[in-house]
């Protein structure tokens, strides 16, 4: 604001370039993406209608139930589940801290999973990244719907956590319960995973 001011007011600082705001991140301004509840069950009965994408399958819903980074549910062993507390622990590379977060449809899954044989003898989610992203790219176009980054109204797995703590702040939780959630250092970072809520007007 100083610096600003004094653009303005001192003519000899008229050609000086006000640097951005730290507090201002690129990732504000890039696109946001959220699924509705159609796309997420048309996804779901592409993922599901082939066995070879069970892997998948889970990723997408354990993602939406945990709006867990993909690096955080890659990572994930099966002692940081309990079905009985309905608990699951995600530990953060970004933030370097432990969260443990109330899920008992997450937790009921993972064992699910466990109980079917998935995952290895220590990780729920042994699988590379780009096969995850690639059987969803195969999905979501084999049902219509956009996927990729870059791709003028499509979506990526980053994506899901977006929509899951969106549906968080449409269910009525907090910010302050969504931000420990998603494992936030801010509340900052969770104001912009919250800015893309069409349904808000309604639900007003």
């Amino acid at each position: 604001a100083a610096l600003n001011h004094a653009v303005q007011t001192y003519s000899d600082l008229k050609s000086y370039q006000v640097p951005r705001s730290p507090l201002t991140k690129k990732s504000e301004h890039e696109r946001d993406r959220v699924l509705s509840d159609e796309e997420i069950s048309k996804i779901s009965a592409a993922l599901a209608a082939k066995s070879e994408w069970a892997d998948a399958l889970f990723f997408f819903q354990i993602n939406l139930i945990t709006g867990g980074r993909m690096a955080e549910l890659l990572r994930m062993r099966w002692e940081e589940s309990s079905e009985r507390f309905g608990i699951v622990k995600l530990y953060s590379s970004k933030t370097k801290k432990w969260r443990t977060i109330k899920a008992p449809s997450a937790a009921s899954l993972i064992a699910h999973r466990r109980a079917e044989g998935g995952g290895n003898a220590t990780h729920i989610l042994p699988l590379p990244d780009n096969w995850i992203r690639k059987v969803l790219l195969k999905a979501s176009e084999s049902v219509g719907i956009r996927y990729g980054q870059s791709v003028p109204g499509g979506w990526c797995p980053h994506d899901l956590r977006h929509t899951c703590l969106t549906n968080l702040a449409l269910a009525g939780v907090p910010i302050n319960g969504i931000k420990e959630y998603a494992g936030h250092s801010s509340i900052v970072e969770t104001q912009r995973y919250l800015k893309f809520m069409p349904e808000s007007v309604e639900l007003a």
